[in-house]
């Protein structure tokens, strides 16, 4: 290829960069332009028609910041209009397509999902809002949530929502998935100061289906049991210790009462071998209870095998268990 024709090629070259800003110029100022008409229509109180002309903007223009200012009002028209749905997509747009607008759209996110869950009438939370939009389905809130941490895992708005994945789960009668979601936060952000809030919902969680119990449901009781003592282990110096603690003693107290009522239950039936298995558990997990009542005491021991001993303890004296 000879001097002159590659001097035209770096000409048709430099024609063709110098055509492509001429072009992202003028769409540039076509964006503008339909946007501002869009701010006329909204300041004329022509609501629906500002909202065509700002998704003509989001879908036409995108990436440009004529598309940000536009996915904004976008966002604002729909939240008005009780849409949450339309107003989150528009901050997931912002969230995921422009860089510039990341932390805002994602922190908006969450105070959206957040004001939803507000709504719902089993909420325990306080949110300042003016306005609450109808209860959305959890499915939705969910996948809100999921939407949140996929643009953003380690982000604060990215880790809260993490959390309140197991607030979601747990409105919806989805217990178990709750829990796991609760453990899961725990374990993967422990420092975080929602971390043993985490932690105590996966011990509140079995307490409370123990209490909704008509009966005294070993299973639940259990589970509530090793939930609260893994809490008090972890965290001892929670705010909500005092509560574990508290909860921790009614689960003892209830096992401890129907230890002794079905030892009691199986001895009037005249099945002392039953009732032994219920009062060696009761010396076992309750020494001192046992301890503090010679008669309950001298039962206790009449269970146990003649190869095994135990010891209970009452204030400062030992009562030994065992064969005598």
């Amino acid at each position: 290829m000879d001097h002159t024709a590659k001097q035209w090629l770096c000409f048709l070259a430099a024609l063709l960069c110098l055509g492509g800003v001429f072009a992202s110029g003028h769409e540039d100022a076509d964006a503008t332009k339909l946007y501002q008409r869009g701010m006329k229509l909204l300041g004329d109180g022509d609501t629906e028609e500002a909202l065509e002309r700002f998704n003509a903007v989001a879908k036409r223009y995108r990436g440009s910041e004529a598309c940000a200012l536009a996915l904004w009002e976008v966002y604002r028209i729909q939240e008005h209009l009780d849409n949450p749905e339309a107003a989150f997509e528009a901050l997931n747009r912002l969230a995921t397509e422009q860089p510039g607008h990341f932390e805002k759209a994602q922190a908006t996110q969450l105070k959206l999902v957040r004001r939803c869950l507000s709504s719902d009438p089993k909420s325990k939370r306080s949110l300042e809002v003016n306005k609450t939009p109808e209860a959305l389905l959890p499915e939705t809130l969910l996948a809100m949530l999921d939407a949140i941490v996929k643009s953003g895992p380690r982000s604060e708005a990215g880790i809260e929502a993490q959390f309140l994945r197991g607030l979601v789960q747990d409105r919806a009668d989805q217990k178990r998935q709750a829990i796991a979601s609760y453990e899961e936060f725990a374990e993967n952000f422990p420092q975080h100061e929602l971390a043993d809030d985490a932690a105590f919902q996966v011990a509140d969680i079995p307490y409370r289906l123990w209490k909704q119990m008509r009966g005294d449901s070993p299973h639940q009781r259990e589970a509530a049991a090793v939930g609260l003592s893994w809490f008090l282990a972890r965290y001892t110096e929670s705010d909500k210790a005092a509560q574990a603690r508290a909860y921790l003693a009614e689960v003892k107290v209830a096992e401890r009462r129907e230890l002794l009522s079905l030892a009691r239950f199986y001895e009037s039936r005249s099945k002392p071998d039953a009732a032994a298995i219920y009062y060696r558990q009761l010396g076992e997990r309750f020494p001192e209870f046992v301890a503090a009542d010679e008669a309950l005491a001298a039962k206790v021991r009449d269970s146990v095998a003649p190869d095994k001993t135990s010891t209970l303890t009452s204030g400062a004296e030992d009562l030994q268990v065992g064969p005598r």
